[in-house]
């Protein structure tokens, strides 16, 4: 199979994927909040800023390496993973040793108990990074994607049935637990590969300086994206902060179904064409067209119907996130054009300028968020986005000088997006404001509405065509 089938294949068998796993996950999710409290889902939130982390350093950026690398030897395969093993071990160790003082810093005691439990998660996972980093290698996005759906679905079944015989807090965290119990099992009957008994400093040597600067960006980055989480944690308390994390739960939805699905397969097709920048400069292109000719209709179609979406699928009680989701849309437009850019510079062996821009852009949103406090979650997820939109245009500008690539070509291949998302802005001002619908019409209708209407522009815009009694997308040619 060549590289282009590959791709293609790979992005549909990704874009499945994260359908499945999503779409799971939002109705699982939805019974859950139903059943629990905000503050049961900010307790949670609270532990995961820690453990999420930690993860970070159970795999050191390995994963990455092993993919640009062009050849990788069964001594390091085997190498990186008891090194994993060993990394996973001591940081489950180390939460146990660590939880009281996190439950002291938050002043919240249960939290003792749930990241130790939560941290049994790092041993666990840590048997699967080499297995799903062969995959991903591989392109064998079938595999992952069985994988993917089937954790979702059983993690979210346990979780239900816990929390309706009033398990309460401890239905999320086993949850947690058996997701990656279950993902780790399958990662093991669906790849071949198996370790040896063979351990090379040297081999790991090799891929050091790249892998320590992508740990490096991912340690940076994860602060970065957990920050105001952490700090809302602190100062506005349980119950403000599991109001924020469902609402940008919510609007990282259609952003991991569209762009972080893109960026999984461009990632392993960038590097196998790191050498020719004519190509990369021409799928880069067609890669961020893509993520904003859905991305930017989703959301727009997630901030009209996000009043509807709350108050049938999660309840009154959650009425508090509406104006927040509707913040985090303009957020999740600009963060799914974002996201792709790293696939770039890994490929290209840049994970050192990666690191350097995170690390500024890591400031640049601290700072956001403390004068977001002031005024509460509303204020922190305004700020939020403020700075994402303008961050994420340094970047670019950034970014495109590594491949050559001039500001007007990247700009041209946007135009169309922003005016397919300016349109449906107003007409969704319009109808919100002269049609009378019951929440379960909006919820229907509306989003039909933008489908057609999207379908008709990119129809009009020859980004859809019939050729040969066949139905052409442009931008997957």
């Amino acid at each position: 199979m060549s590289l282009r089938q590959k791709t293609i294949s790979g992005l549909l068998w990704s874009a499945l994927s994260q359908g499945g796993k999503q779409t799971s996950q939002f109705v699982i999710t939805a019974i859950l909040a139903r059943i629990l409290s905000p503050s049961d889902f900010g307790l949670v939130a609270m532990a995961t800023v820690f453990t999420g982390f930690a993860m970070i350093f159970s795999e050191l950026g390995i994963s990455s390496a092993l993919i640009q690398k062009q050849h990788v030897t069964e001594v390091l395969w085997s190498s990186v993973f008891w090194l994993n093993l060993g990394v996973g071990s001591l940081l489950t160790l180390f939460f146990f040793m660590v939880a009281p003082w996190i439950a002291a810093f938050y002043k919240q005691p249960a939290l003792t108990a749930i990241l130790q439990v939560l941290s049994l998660n790092f041993i666990f996972s840590s048997f699967t990074i080499v297995q799903q980093t062969v995959l991903t290698r591989e392109m064998n996005f079938r595999s992952l994607m069985i994988r993917d759906i089937t954790a979702v679905v059983v993690s979210g079944l346990v979780g239900v049935i816990l929390a309706l015989r009033g398990w309460g807090v401890w239905s999320l965290v086993i949850q947690s637990l058996v997701f990656t119990g279950i993902n780790g099992l399958l990662l093991w009957i669906l790849s071949p590969w198996r370790p040896q008994i063979i351990f090379s400093f040297k081999a790991i040597k090799d891929i050091l300086n790249f892998s320590v600067h992508v740990t490096g960006f991912q340690i940076v980055n994860y602060f970065a994206r957990n920050v105001d989480q952490l700090l809302i944690g602190k100062f506005l308390g349980s119950q403000a902060l599991g109001y924020y994390s469902l609402a940008y739960k919510l609007m990282l939805l259609p952003l991991q179904n569209i762009s972080w699905t893109i960026s999984r397969v461009m990632f392993p097709a960038f590097s196998r064409i790191q050498d020719d920048l004519v190509k990369v400069k021409t799928n880069y292109l067609r890669l961020m067209k893509a993520a904003s000719l859905i991305s930017f209709p989703l959301m727009i179609t997630l901030f009209f119907v996000a009043p509807e979406m709350v108050r049938v699928f999660w309840g009154i009680k959650w009425e508090s996130v509406i104006v927040l989701i509707r913040i985090f849309c303009f957020c999740g437009m600009v963060q799914s054009l974002g996201t792709n850019i790293g696939s770039v510079l890994l490929s290209q062996g840049r994970a050192d300028l990666q690191l350097k821009l995170q690390i500024l852009g890591t400031a640049v949103v601290t700072v956001a968020v403390f004068l977001g406090l002031h005024w509460g979650i509303v204020g922190v997820a305004l700020l939020y986005t403020i700075q994402s939109i303008l961050w994420v245009h340094f970047t670019f500008y950034i970014v495109n000088k590594q491949i050559a690539l001039s500001y007007g070509d990247f700009y041209k291949s946007f135009y169309k997006s922003y005016f397919i998302a300016s349109i449906m802005f107003v007409l969704g001002i319009i109808l919100k404001n002269t049609l009378i619908l019951a929440d379960l019409q909006w919820l229907v209708l509306l989003p039909a509405f933008y489908a057609g209407l999207l379908f008709i522009m990119l129809w009009v815009m020859k980004e859809i065509k019939l050729e040969n009694g066949k139905l052409k997308i442009g931008l997957i040619q």
